[in-house]
């Protein structure tokens, strides 16, 4: 595999930003980049800082940031994120990535037994590439005023 998953660290910060927000905040609100620049160092130093997160970036060779996963924590259960670049879409990598980050979280968290995925109903990508990782489907669950389906996967 011509990529590189590993915990991020706090040299990540602008790759992980040019992937999230960048092109949004240009697009949406050129006049506050700054404020959400700010926003986004706040966000990314609590959640390397805390016990309840863990974030994993996937570089190519050249060292750009191309994805990212996140777990948030709560006690044996995690809840996973994943994002990927457009141009690393579709090529069946986020089953490998998710595969990865999971042999990392068992290693960091090892009380973690369930990976929940909360995943948008019209997200077929998504949807089966959780499938066909073992992950099964659930439960339809309403966040925030959001139906979306959870996806869990038992580990250990």
């Amino acid at each position: 595999m011509n990529y590189i998953i590993s915990k991020a660290e706090k040299d990540d910060i602008v790759g992980i930003y040019n992937l999230l927000h960048r092109k949004f905040v240009k697009k949406y609100s050129p006049n506050s980049e700054k404020s959400e620049w700010e926003k986004h160092k706040k966000w990314y130093g609590f959640w390397l800082e805390s016990p309840y997160y863990l974030i994993y970036v996937i570089k190519n060779l050249k060292g750009k940031i191309v994805g990212q996963i996140r777990y948030e924590i709560d006690g044996e259960i995690s809840m996973i994120s994943i994002y990927l670049d457009k141009e690393n879409r579709g090529k069946g990598l986020g089953g490998a990535f998710i595969e990865r980050s999971i042999k990392e979280l068992k290693f960091e968290k090892s009380g973690i037994k369930l990976i929940l995925a909360y995943i948008l109903e019209e997200n077929d990508i998504s949807k089966n590439m959780f499938l066909n990782f073992g992950f099964l489907f659930s439960e339809k669950k309403n966040c925030n005023g959001i139906e979306h389906l959870i996806y869990t996967k038992k580990i250990r």
